[in-house]
């Protein structure tokens, strides 16, 4: 799933942050990034869940940087 910032300064403490919650991430150009969900072996996974986990913590994050606005792209 990629993110798009709309402040590439952010990017990196952004993924830090995921980093640190089991989501690692891999840069797509300056404002974006590609972040997954890892999962322990033989966890049922979709992607509606990886989505909501994802958005749960970008939604803590961001609410610690205001102002920064964080877009889930397809």
């Amino acid at each position: 799933m990629k993110i798009e910032l709309n402040d590439p300064r952010f990017v990196p403490a952004l993924r830090e942050y995921l980093q640190r919650r089991g989501c690692p991430s891999e840069l797509r150009g300056e404002e974006r990034f590609e972040v997954r969900v890892l999962q322990p072996a033989g966890t049922v996974r979709s992607e509606a869940s990886d989505r909501e986990k994802i958005f749960s913590h970008l939604r803590e994050w961001c609410a610690d940087h205001p102002g920064v606005q964080a877009n889930l792209l397809d």
